[in-house]
C-alpha cells in the first residue's frame, strides 16, 4: 500500500469499527427505557414530560430522538465521532480539517488516537447513547466556543464570529447553557473576565455577539437550573442545590480527584513525560506568546469545572470530560511546539497501529456483549413461557474475561451483572423496564 494512502485506509478501517460497535453495543442502564420501540410518545412531547419531571437537559431530546432507532444510533455516533475530533482539530490548528487532502487527514487520525489513548472511558461516551448525546455531543459545542473565544480574545481575529447571524448565536448559546450544569458557569466566568480585559485593553466593549453569547448561554443556564425536574430531584434526594457543607464539599472533592487519577491514569503519565521533556530541552523549547495566552485561557477552563463537580452528590466519569478533553488539547499543543525540535514523525505509524488495535478490540468486545445480550433475552422468552414469575441462572455479563477489566471499561460502560438481582421484590430500574416489556409478575437470577 502506497503511503499516500495508508491515512484513508486507517480513516474508512475506523469508521466502519465505528458504525459496527454501534450497532453491537449493548443495551446498557438507561438503555432499557427505549426497550418499547413501537408505542412511544411524540419526542417533543417526551422531552417536555423529561424537562418537567426527568432529566430537563436539552441532549435528553437526542438520546430520546436516536436511541430507538439502531440506524440513527450509527449514523449518530459516526457523525458524533468525526464531529468531534473536527472540533479538537480546530482548536488546535485553528481551522477545519479538509479530509481530502492526505496531510490534514493524517493529522485528523494522530489526534484522534492521541485523544482515544488519553480517554480510559471511550465507549461510553460514543456508543452508549444516554451519554453521548447528553455530554459528548453538547461538549461539541463548548469546543466550537472555546475556539471562538480563543479566535477572538487571543488571536484577536473576528473573521469567524461575524459569520454567525445573532439569531442562530442565541439559540447556540441557549443550547450550551441548557446542556449541563457544571460547565456553563464557568463559561460565563470565562466571558466576563475576557471582556473584562477587552474593555481595559481597547477601551471599548467586546463584539456584540460575544456580549449575546454569555448573555444567551446564561438564558439556557436558568432554564436548566430551574427547571421543574430539577426541583423534583432535590426534593427526592431530600437536600437543595446549596445545602451542601464544607466537609461534604472538601470530602466530594478528594474522592473527585481519587476519581480522576483512577480513570486518567495515561492522560497523567503523558502529561508529566511531555512537560518533564519540555522542562529539560527548554532552552530549545520555547512557547509563542499565543500558546503562553491560551495557557491562561485553558487552564482555568479546564480546573474549575472540577469544583462545581464536587457539589453534584454522583460522581461519575461523564462529569470530567470536559475537563479531560482540554487538557488533551494543552497537551497536544505542547507535543506541537516540540515537534519543532524533534522528528516525530515516526510516530504517526505507531498512531495507526494503535487505532487498528484499538478497533479491532471494539468490534470483537460489542459483538461478545452484544451475543450475552442476546443471550439474556432469549432466556427471559422462554422462561416467560413457563411462567410469569421469571427466575433466571444468571444476569447480563457483558465483560470478556479475556480482555481484562480495564480494556472491556474502555469500550463498555459496565458488565450489566447487577441489572438483575436475587430479590424479586426490590426491582433495579433495568428490571422494571423488563417487567414492562414482556409483560412479567416479577424477575429475578437464582
Amino acid at each position: 500500500m502506497k503511503k499516500s494512502n495508508l491515512p484513508y485506509f486507517i480513516f474508512f478501517f475506523i469508521n466502519v469499527a465505528i458504525a459496527i460497535s454501534c450497532y453491537f453495543y449493548p443495551v446498557s442502564r438507561d438503555e432499557f427505557y427505549y426497550l418499547e420501540k413501537v408505542n412511544h410518545p411524540n419526542v417533543f412531547a417526551e422531552y417536555y414530560n423529561s424537562y418537567l419531571r426527568v432529566n430537563p437537559r436539552i441532549g435528553q431530546f437526542f438520546s430520546n430522538l436516536v436511541s430507538r432507532n439502531l440506524f440513527l444510533e450509527v449514523v449518530f455516533g459516526l457523525l458524533l465521532f468525526n464531529g468531534f475530533i473536527a472540533v479538537l482539530f480546530l482548536n488546535i490548528y485553528r481551522r477545519f480539517p479538509n479530509l481530502k487532502e492526505a496531510k490534514d487527514l493524517r493529522k485528523f487520525l494522530i489526534i484522534a488516537a492521541f485523544f482515544i489513548f488519553m480517554v480510559s472511558y471511550f465507549g461510553e461516551m460514543f456508543y452508549y447513547t444516554p451519554f453521548s448525546t447528553n455530554y459528548t455531543l453538547t461538549h461539541v459545542f463548548y469546543l466550537i466556543f472555546v475556539f471562538l473565544f480563543t479566535e477572538y480574545y487571543i488571536y484577536e481575529k473576528e473573521s469567524e464570529l461575524n459569520k454567525i447571524n445573532y439569531f442562530l448565536l442565541l439559540l447556540f448559546g441557549v443550547f450550551m447553557g441548557m446542556s449541563n450544569e457544571h460547565i456553563p458557569p464557568v463559561l460565563l466566568l470565562m466571558s466576563f473576565v475576557g471582556g473584562a480585559f477587552y474593555l481595559f485593553k481597547n477601551r471599548k466593549l467586546p463584539n456584540l455577539r460575544f456580549i449575546i453569547l454569555p448573555i444567551s448561554i446564561f438564558i439556557g443556564y436558568l432554564m436548566l437550573f430551574f427547571a421543574p425536574a430539577n426541583q423534583l430531584k432535590e426534593k427526592g434526594a431530600g437536600r437543595s442545590t446549596f445545602d451542601i457543607g464544607i466537609e461534604l464539599y472538601t470530602s466530594n472533592l478528594i474522592k473527585l480527584l481519587k476519581f480522576y487519577f483512577y480513570y486518567n491514569i495515561e492522560l497523567i503519565i503523558i502529561g508529566i513525560v511531555i512537560i518533564f521533556v519540555a522542562f529539560v530541552f527548554r532552552k530549545k523549547f520555547t512557547m509563542n506568546i499565543l500558546l503562553k495566552k491560551e495557557l491562561l485561557f485553558y487552564i482555568p477552563l479546564s480546573i474549575f469545572p472540577l469544583f462545581i463537580v464536587a457539589v453534584s452528590p454522583l460522581l461519575g466519569t461523564r462529569l470530567l470530560f470536559f475537563s479531560t478533553v482540554i487538557f488533551i488539547i494543552i497537551l497536544y499543543k505542547f507535543a506541537l511546539s516540540l515537534q519543532e525540535y524533534f522528528k516525530l514523525k515516526f510516530f504517526a505509524f505507531l498512531f495507526y497501529a494503535f487505532l487498528i488495535i484499538f478497533f479491532i478490540f471494539s468490534l470483537m468486545i460489542t459483538y461478545g456483549a452484544n451475543q450475552n445480550y442476546i443471550f439474556i433475552l432469549s432466556e427471559i422468552k422462554k422462561e416467560k413461557e413457563k411462567s410469569d414469575d421469571v427466575i433466571l441462572k444468571h444476569s447480563f455479563n457483558y465483560f470478556n474475561d479475556d480482555f481484562g477489566t480495564t480494556f472491556n471499561r474502555k469500550i463498555l460502560l459496565e458488565s450489566g451483572k447487577d441489572y438483575i438481582d436475587q430479590d424479586a421484590t426490590k426491582n433495579t430500574s433495568m428490571e422494571l423496564n423488563l417487567i414492562y416489556y414482556y409483560q412479567l409478575n416479577s424477575l429475578k437470577t437464582e
